[in-house]
């Protein structure tokens, strides 16, 4: 049987932090695409931000749906029975309306519905089977990708139907603290019995082993930053963004040392400090593009 996660809040705005931060590096390579001297689109953006935004919502809808009360994500709800599936499903059917409206309509490019297609894996399909990414322990790689990397991307990449090496600027600092988010909120309670297989990367790894993954993954976070902010590819406008980052990560890193992860107020605490950071993140790096468009 599995380990029962502590119980969460549960709210119809619980997807919101979520949602955006997904949306905030979307909108950071939708202006990196203005950077770039490519015209941006205002129709593509509004539809372009619509199908993110059901993709993630599909992807909460799919947790009720498949894997209720897995992880300390909070509950969407609560939903009356039988309606999470259904909303999931209507989600899926609205996102690939869009997707094909972007494409063969705004002519977004080739890779617009293949682009889709993973948020989809990295989203709907984390929680929903056969895929159920959650529960292999790989679901987090692919997940961190959908918070980071893959927004962007898609932010740029509707706009001018090309990429730029720039993207990864921004792109994998988000992925690398998108995957530590999604670490932290798999970890189960702090007085768990031996975790079983079939659950998500930290229970798989034991908190010791997840805490020295969690480091790794933050090293590469804070020389993404640290990168970003000493090599920019323009002069930085909002360099202090940059250098609070660097120290939330650092606190961050400092809670683990600290071995705050043996308590359930820990996990909670770092539950709450990777969203915050991860919402920093797509916020700062909007603040310091806009300037340069």
């Amino acid at each position: 049987m599995a380990t029962p996660y502590p119980e969460t809040r549960s709210s119809l705005f619980a997807p919101l932090p979520y949602l955006l931060t997904a949306l905030l590096p979307f909108g950071a390579g939708t202006i990196l695409a203005g950077v770039a001297g490519f015209p941006v689109r205002l129709a593509v953006f509004l539809l372009g931000t619509a199908a993110l935004a059901v993709l993630v919502l599909a992807a909460s809808a799919s947790r009720e749906a498949f894997a209720p009360g897995a992880g300390r994500y909070p509950t969407w709800g609560p939903l009356p029975p039988g309606v999470a599936p259904r909303l999931g499903t209507g989600l899926l059917l609205l996102a690939a309306l869009l997707g094909l409206i972007l494409q063969f309509l705004f002519s977004t490019g080739d890779l617009t519905i293949p682009l889709g297609a993973l948020g989809l894996l990295g989203g709907y399909f984390y929680f929903a089977p056969p895929i159920n990414g959650y529960r292999r322990g790989w679901g987090e790689g692919l997940g961190a990708i959908c918070l980071g990397l893959l927004p962007v991307i898609f932010g740029f990449y509707l706009q001018c139907g090309h990429l730029v090496t720039e993207v990864l600027l921004y792109g994998l600092p988000l992925t690398f603290a998108g995957f530590n988010l999604l670490l932290i909120h798999g970890l189960p309670p702090a007085d768990a019995a031996e975790p079983k297989p079939g659950r998500s990367l930290a229970a798989r790894l034991g908190p010791v082993a997840a805490a020295l993954v969690f480091t790794l993954v933050n090293i590469l976070t804070i020389a993404g930053l640290v990168f970003d902010l000493l090599f920019p590819a323009n002069p930085l406008p909002f360099r202090i963004g940059f250098v609070l980052l660097i120290i939330l990560a650092v606190v961050n890193q400092e809670l683990i040392k600290k071995q705050v992860y043996r308590r359930d107020a820990g996990i909670r605490l770092l539950c709450r400090l990777t969203l915050i950071q991860q919402l920093a993140m797509g916020l700062v790096f909007v603040i310091s593009l806009w300037p340069r468009w």
